[in-house]
């Protein structure tokens, strides 16, 4: 793969911090699943960024995303 084809990935890549709005592209789930999920410790936490105003870190999600389900979700019986 030749550098022209890469993605620039900023080296601050793991600090960024994506709002709801970003989040709701990644993450096809309302904002109550979202929340219900983080309460229940199966979602990556928010962080408050003003009395407003949440977001969350791009590589948690990321991170998230890319977990392998638990097994109770597949079906043993065809």
């Amino acid at each position: 793969m030749s550098d022209d084809n890469r993605k620039d990935i900023s080296p601050f890549h793991h600090l960024r911090i994506i709002t709801q709005k970003d989040l709701r592209s990644l993450v096809p789930y309302t904002p109550q699943h979202v929340l219900r999920l983080e309460k229940a410790g199966k979602f990556p936490r928010r962080l408050q960024l003003g009395q407003n105003r949440v977001g969350w870190r791009l590589i948690d999600i990321e991170a998230w995303i890319n977990a392998p389900l638990p097994k109770e979700l597949y079906r043993s019986d065809p």
